[in-house]
């Protein structure tokens, strides 16, 4: 009986990964998929759930995965703050979440390895300086962001 429990426990693991891996990969395709305005939330889902799987890549030991990972959540943040900014819609939810995104990102950098943590803070300050210039946008040249990391 234990053993066929140990089964079962098994499969739904592997159900729960393969439905993860599906679901970003779903994210991905309705953001790449979306326009305009409509193309924000999906990208900062698509971002937020790659940095996860960042995250699981570097508690693997995958380092090159992980940053591959951390490069992807740096573009579709800039995607998602480009449609904001354009649109002129979401501005402020885009900002909140960038801000949340490189808080986290932030975070995982500094639990990675010495050699790991560069480039992870590199892209800490990319999120800040997307960040940055969509405020600009919604408050003019003077705006300065709060919260850093």
């Amino acid at each position: 009986m234990s053993g066929h429990v140990r089964s079962v426990v098994l499969l739904l693991l592997l159900g729960v990964v393969a439905a993860t891996a599906q679901n970003a990969s779903d994210l991905k395709t309705r953001a790449d998929a979306a326009h305009g305005s409509n193309q924000v939330k999906p990208c900062l889902e698509y971002a937020h759930a790659e940095l996860q799987a960042a995250n699981d890549e570097f508690n693997k030991g995958d380092a090159d995965q992980g940053q591959a990972a951390i490069q992807e959540v740096v573009q579709y943040a800039r995607k998602a703050a480009e449609a904001a900014g354009a649109t002129g819609k979401h501005l402020k939810d885009t900002e909140i979440k960038l801000r949340k995104l490189a808080d986290r990102m932030h975070d995982l950098g500094e639990s990675l390895a010495f050699e790991d943590r560069q480039p992870v803070r590199q892209a800490v300050e990319e999120l800040q300086k997307i960040r940055s210039d969509l405020m600009v946008k919604m408050w003019g040249p003077d705006a300065q962001p709060k919260g850093g990391s």
